[in-house]
C-alpha cells in the first residue's frame, strides 16, 4: 500500500512550529473537492477521533482540517482508499507505520488519534458481527 505522503507538509509544519506534528493539528485547509472525497463512514470516524464536523457545503479556501482528516481525504482522492471501501484497521496501521519509519517530523495518525481510531474500528466491526444472521447474542 502506498499512501499519499504528507511528509513534506509535516516537515514544513514541524519547522514552523518547532516540534513534531501530531495528527490533530489543524494547520491546512481542505476545499470542497477534498471534503467531498470523504465517505459518510470517513466523516463518522473523523468526528469520533478528532471531533471535527464539516458543513455540507464549503466554499473558497474551505475549512481548516486536521492532518488526520487530510490524510484520509488525500488517500480517497489518490485511490489508496477506493470509493466504497471503508477505512480498516489494516489501513490505519500501515499508514501509521509508514510515517513512523520515514517521517520523524510527524504522523497524521499519531498517539491518541491512532488509539481512538482503532477502538472505533474494532467496535464497528464487532457491532456488525453481532448484527449478522446466525450470531448468538446472549
Amino acid at each position: 500500500m502506498t499512501s499519499h505522503g504528507l511528509s513534506p507538509l509535516l516537515r514544513a509544519a514541524s519547522a514552523a512550529i518547532g516540534a513534531p506534528i501530531m495528527g490533530d493539528l489543524r494547520w491546512l485547509y481542505a476545499g470542497p473537492r477534498d471534503l467531498d472525497a470523504l465517505s459518510v463512514s470517513d466523516r463518522e470516524l473523523i468526528g469520533v477521533v478528532t471531533g471535527e464536523a464539516f458543513p455540507d457545503r464549503v466554499e473558497g479556501l474551505g475549512v481548516r482540517v486536521s492532518f488526520f482528516t487530510l490524510q484520509l481525504a488525500l488517500d480517497r482522492l489518490s485511490g489508496v482508499l477506493p470509493e466504497g471501501q471503508e477505512v480498516s484497521i489494516d489501513y490505519m496501521e500501515k499508514v501509521y507505520t509508514a510515517y513512523e519509519e520515514n517521517c520523524p517530523e510527524g504522523n497524521p495518525y499519531s498517539g491518541d488519534l491512532l488509539d481512538l481510531a482503532l477502538a472505533y474500528l474494532v467496535g464497528r466491526d464487532l457491532a456488525r458481527q453481532d448484527e449478522s444472521p446466525g450470531t448468538l447474542v446472549g
